[in-house]
This record gives structure tokens, sequence and C-alpha cells, in this order.
């Protein structure tokens, strides 16, 4: 069974080894979805995965593709301990934003001119 990222993805968040269970998660999923491409994203794999795959394929693809998506790396590792550099602090940041909006209204003043 060939599936892109994105169905992975959906399948990765909604799916479990329980083949009935996920098609029916999937209808759900869609049913709530607001976004009309997320909606037939959804609605689609579940409608293939109920017509395309036996309970035994789903369930050994079905692992396969929890191995490969956990092992590939989604973002750099930090650990919570680790202190995180910031540039400037927020009095600084503050002082930053209020010298841009007073520089914005100058100049809209001197357009109106």
């Amino acid at each position: 069974m060939m599936m892109s990222m994105n169905e992975k993805k959906i399948l990765f968040t909604f799916g479990c080894p329980n083949r009935g269970l996920t098609v029916e998660r999937l209808r759900h999923a869609a049913a709530l979805a607001v976004d009309p491409a997320a909606k037939k994203a959804f609605f689609s794999l579940a409608v293939r995965l109920y017509e395309d795959a036996t309970d035994e394929q789903y369930r050994s693809f079905y692992y396969n593709m929890r191995l490969d998506m956990e092992r590939m790396p989604h973002h750099k590792y930090v650990p919570d301990n680790q202190p995180v550099p910031v540039d400037m602090s927020i009095r600084d940041y503050r002082k930053s934003v209020k010298q841009r909006i007073r520089e914005q209204q100058m100049r809209s003043r001197r357009a109106m001119k």
C-alpha cells in the first residue's frame, strides 16, 4: 500500500492497529473538519483503507509506518533543562516596538500634511 506523506501523517495521528476503528475515526474527523481540503483528505483515506486493505495487511503496514515515522527526525531535540537563547530582553523588545510605532505615526502624519 503506497501513501503520500500527508496520508501517513493523518494515519499516524488518527490511526490504530484496528482497521475498522481507524476508518470510523477518520470518518468522524472528516465530519468535524472545517477545512474542505482536510475533510476530503480524511474521507478519501477512510474510503481507501476500507476498500483496499485487509486487516492483516493494514496491521503490518500500520506498524511499519509507525516505525518509519518515529525514526524520522522532525526537529532538533533540545532538553528541557537547556536554556533557550534570546536575542534581546522583553524590556528592549518593548522599547523597539514602541519606537517603531512612533516612527509609523510620524510617517503617517507627514503624509497627511
